[in-house]
């Protein structure tokens, strides 16, 4: 998805992504502005101190004067493979992010386990969900697809077996971990409920009723 489909022989500062506009251009910091970080200043308030790739848009400086603030031998000299492709599973990457949420003081951990939770989990799971019951059918065999399951669980093409495309466990693979996570790091009440809904909504879906104990008193 990130093949590019048109080649442009010039670049327009102004038509590029709006956050390489937010982009600070200077050589070094004022005083001011290390002064409104220890206050915890909203950046908003130290914005006329600084200089952006925005306020030279338009102007003759739009492809000069982007200056940085410390220097590099090479501009690749970065890490070949960063941590998310050195770790295995999602899980393995989220408990190293929140691992070194722990040991810097200018984070607050709840805070990421919380980002991480409303960013990551909850969209990933309500979406899936989403899937799972508008998903269609696919025969394993030929491939056709089919809105609803055949009654005979057959494909009418070629016979072939036919299978879900959406399954249980790419529905419910994170729920528990971000439960785990929300407990652990002192999420909000409302962060808590959310999960615990959206696990209510995952074991109603998948509950087989076949399976489940029932006494008269649930037919009266």
């Amino acid at each position: 998805m990130d093949a590019p489909l048109v080649m442009s022989s010039r670049i327009d500062p102004s038509e590029i992504d709006d956050e390489a506009h937010n982009m600070d251009i200077m050589e070094r910091y004022p005083r001011e502005f290390y002064e409104a970080t220890r206050e915890l200043a909203d950046p908003a308030d130290v914005e006329d101190m600084m200089t952006i790739a925005e306020s030279t848009l338009g102007t003759d400086r739009e492809y000069t004067d982007f200056r940085h603030t410390h220097d590099t031998t090479n501009i690749a000299a970065g890490p070949d493979l960063s941590a998310y492709k050195t770790l295995g599973s999602m899980e393995e990457k989220m408990d190293a992010q929140l691992h070194l949420s722990r040991k810097l003081r200018a984070v607050v951990e709840s805070d990421v386990a919380e980002r991480i939770i409303e960013y990551h989990f909850l969209p990933d799971l309500i979406g899936n969900l989403r899937a799972f019951s508008r998903q269609e059918v696919r025969c394993l065999d030929c491939g056709e697809k089919y809105r609803r399951m055949p009654l005979t669980g057959d494909c009418r093409e070629c016979g072939g077996r036919v299978n879900l495309t959406v399954h249980e466990g790419s529905v419910n693979k994170y729920i528990d971990t971000a439960i785990r996570v929300a407990d652990e790091f002192g999420a909000r009440d409302y962060t808590k409920q959310r999960l615990q809904i959206l696990e209510r909504k995952i074991e109603s879906v998948f509950e087989n009723d076949h399976n489940k104990q029932s006494g008269i008193a649930d037919f009266m």
